[in-house]
C-alpha cells in the first residue's frame, strides 16, 4: 500500500491544483496567511537573480490569457525596470510551514503604470498603503544617512484621501501571467511533487515529478 493512497485516483492532480488556487485566493485578504507574502524573483540588468518579498494583491485562476498573479510596487523600483524585453519574466515562491507546501510559479510579467489596470488598483488601495508611494526617494536610492523615506507632512499619520493622490505617479502594478506552477508537499514518508503548464488560457500539462 502506498503511503498516500489518495494520490492514486485519476483526479488527484486536479484536486491538488484546485487546493493550490483555493489557498492563494484565501491568502490575498488574509495578512496572516503565509502565502500573503511570497518571494518575487527577477533578473537584474547584470543578469543576476534578484529576489524580494512582496504582498500578494490579486489572484485570478482563470483569465483569457491564463492564470494571473498581482502585486504592487513603486514604479521607481528596480523590479519595474527589470520587466523589459527578454527579462520580463518573474518567479513567485510561496511556502506554508504548517502544511509544508511550496508553490513555485513562473510567467511573463508586465509592469502597469499609466493604464486602466494601474488606475483601478490605485482606486482600491487604502490611504495607509498610498503613503508608501509618496516617498521622496526612489527605492534603492543611496542616502547620506538613515531616512524613513516617508513624506514629511505625514511622517506620523496617514494622509487624507485627496493628499494621498500625490503618490499615484509612483504607483505601479506587476502582473504575471502564469505559464508554469510546481507544487511540493514535504512528508517523511515521501514528498509529493507535481507540475502544471498553461499556454494562453489553456491548461496543457498536468504531471507528477520526482521530488
Amino acid at each position: 500500500m502506498t503511503p498516500h493512497p489518495e494520490l492514486d485516483s485519476e483526479d488527484a492532480l486536479d484536486r491538488l491544483l484546485a487546493d493550490a488556487w483555493k489557498g492563494l485566493l484565501a491568502a490575498v485578504p488574509d495578512g496572516r496567511h503565509e502565502w500573503h507574502v511570497p518571494v518575487l524573483s527577477t533578473i537584474d540588468d547584470q543578469g543576476r537573480p534578484s529576489a524580494r518579498v512582496v504582498v500578494l494583491r490579486d489572484v485570478q485562476p482563470e483569465s483569457p490569457d491564463g492564470p494571473l498573479l498581482r502585486c504592487h510596487t513603486d514604479r521607481r523600483s528596480r523590479k519595474v525596470q527589470e520587466m523589459d524585453g527578454a527579462r520580463a519574466q518573474a518567479a513567485w515562491t510561496f511556502y506554508e510551514r504548517e502544511r509544508k507546501v511550496q508553490l513555485r510559479m513562473v510567467g511573463r510579467t508586465v509592469a502597469h503604470v499609466d493604464d486602466d489596470i494601474a488606475d483601478q488598483a490605485w482606486a482600491q488601495s487604502t490611504v495607509s498603503s498610498r503613503r508608501c508611494y509618496m516617498a521622496p526617494h526612489g527605492p534603492s536610492d543611496m542616502l547620506p544617512g538613515w531616512d524613513p523615506n516617508l513624506p514629511e507632512a505625514w511622517m506620523n499619520s496617514v494622509p487624507d484621501l485627496a493628499s494621498s493622490e500625490a503618490g499615484r505617479i509612483n504607483f505601479a502594478v506587476l502582473r504575471t501571467v502564469v505559464q508554469e506552477m510546481e507544487r511540493l508537499e514535504l512528508h517523511h514518508d515521501g514528498h509529493i511533487r507535481s507540475r502544471w503548464r498553461w499556454d494562453g488560457g489553456d491548461l496543457v500539462e498536468s504531471c507528477w515529478l520526482a521530488p
